[in-house]
């Protein structure tokens, strides 16, 4: 049908420009947070892009069932205020059709979600991986340049020389300034060596190793110690910790993996891929109703209801993870609870006629066996007996009105 095409045509474009505004948002903040790891020396600058390209399936993820809600919201608003919606009801299109428009482009974008979320991110999460190894590994991306401090978690090295040809990336007059946190640790350090490089073992613990050195220890009781070492080596990113690693594996499981897997976190990991699919159908069924304004009332007239809904469905999802993940709530239903309660009780009483919500909500008085009005009959016989009341107290108060002027007449 041709209104069905218009509105699904407003429905797409509508999409399309809020996704392409709040993309451009998120390749903003992205790379001004790659740009910085790149200036603090933690991220080679040409990889910027690649690790741009490669974090923005998780964020499509949670893009597409935005930019849906929003965009119904918005186009269906705007037809309603500018008395469009009127129109269409007068030639017989009813809201019902409107739905099924919405619903139509609410499964093509799950679709896309699902293929986003159940196949790109494990492999986008694997190609950022592989990128991150090869930039601790190999000497062309190991940040550190001549004449320039490095910061490596509690450590600060200066290089006055870097042979970029050679296999390690070597490095000469080597300055390493540690201040530990530790007790039962010096309090500060320095280290100077002639010669040193770095090395990535299979774990991904980068390490500096460097020969021909000294090495100076402050106390905390104020003595100084002095060392002279032929080899020193020492770990300069012990900030990977199991968790971030463990979180890494499951980051790049495929999702049938993470279904078979007997870990806690790779069955709620599972779960929260499916979830953003469930939540484009959710949102479209909640959006469509939620835009049917009044031409009076504007076409944002409820976008702060619509935006606190949409805020409580993913608080709501958050929060359920985190509890399926310390092992407060049990892992089946897990993360469908929210999208059954969403569609039994926002979802499908939005969707309501207004008349079948106001009979649900009218009282029901007690009724007997004859119906609310008693027998057939009674009525009349009580509306006559009443009017005959009546009309004796009109005779009656005539007849005193008469005796009264007769009195004052003979007075």
């Amino acid at each position: 049908m041709i209104i069905d095409k218009y509105i699904f045509k407003e429905l797409l474009k509508s999409q399309l420009m809020v996704l392409l505004v709040l993309l451009a948002i998120f390749v903003g903040q992205s790379i001004v947070r790659l740009m910085t790891e790149a200036a603090l020396g933690q991220l080679p600058p040409r990889l910027i892009l690649l690790f741009l390209l490669y974090s923005l399936p998780e964020f499509l993820t949670y893009l597409f069932p935005l930019t849906l809600y929003v965009s119904i919201i918005i186009t269906i608003g705007r037809i309603c205020s500018d008395s469009e919606m009127v129109v269409m009801r007068a030639i017989g299109y009813s809201p019902v059709r409107v739905m099924f428009v919405s619903l139509f482009l609410g499964l093509g974008a799950a679709i896309l979600v699902g293929v986003v979320s159940l196949e790109l991110t494990h492999r986008a999460a694997d190609a950022r991986y592989t990128l991150q190894q090869q930039a601790s590994s190999d000497p062309e991306f190991l940040p550190i340049d001549s004449g320039r401090f490095v910061n490596f978690g509690s450590y600060n090295i200066y290089v006055e020389e870097v042979d970029t040809q050679s296999e390690n990336k070597d490095i000469h007059q080597i300055y390493v300034i540690e201040n530990s946190h530790d007790p039962s640790r010096p309090a500060a350090s320095i280290t100077v060596a002639n010669e040193g490089h770095l090395v990535l073992d299979p774990d991904g613990v980068r390490w500096l190793t460097l020969s021909d050195g000294r090495r100076y220890e402050m106390p905390l009781d104020g003595t100084y110690r002095r060392a002279h070492f032929d080899s020193f080596r020492a770990p300069i990113s012990g900030n990977i910790t199991e968790e971030t690693r463990k979180k890494g594996v499951i980051e790049r499981m495929t999702t049938p993996e993470l279904f078979m897997s007997a870990e806690l976190e790779a069955q709620v990991e599972a779960q929260w891929r499916i979830s953003p699919i469930l939540a484009t159908l959710i949102l479209s069924m909640v959006a469509v109703p939620l835009s049917m304004v009044n031409p009076r009332q504007g076409r944002f007239a409820r976008l702060m209801p619509a935006i606190l809904i949409y805020a409580a469905y993913y608080m709501f999802l958050l929060s359920l993870r985190n509890l399926m993940l310390t092992s407060t709530l049990p892992l089946w239903p897990g993360l469908l609870v929210v999208p059954v309660f969403f569609l039994l009780f926002v979802a499908i009483p939005l969707n309501l006629p207004k008349s079948h919500l106001k009979k649900m909500r009218a009282p029901r008085g007690p009724r007997g066996p004859f119906g609310p009005k008693g027998p057939k009959g009674s009525s009349s016989g009580s509306s006559g007996t009443s009017g005959a009341s009546h009309g004796a107290s009109a005779g009656g108060a005539d007849a005193s009105t008469g005796l009264k002027l007769e009195q004052e007449v003979q007075s």
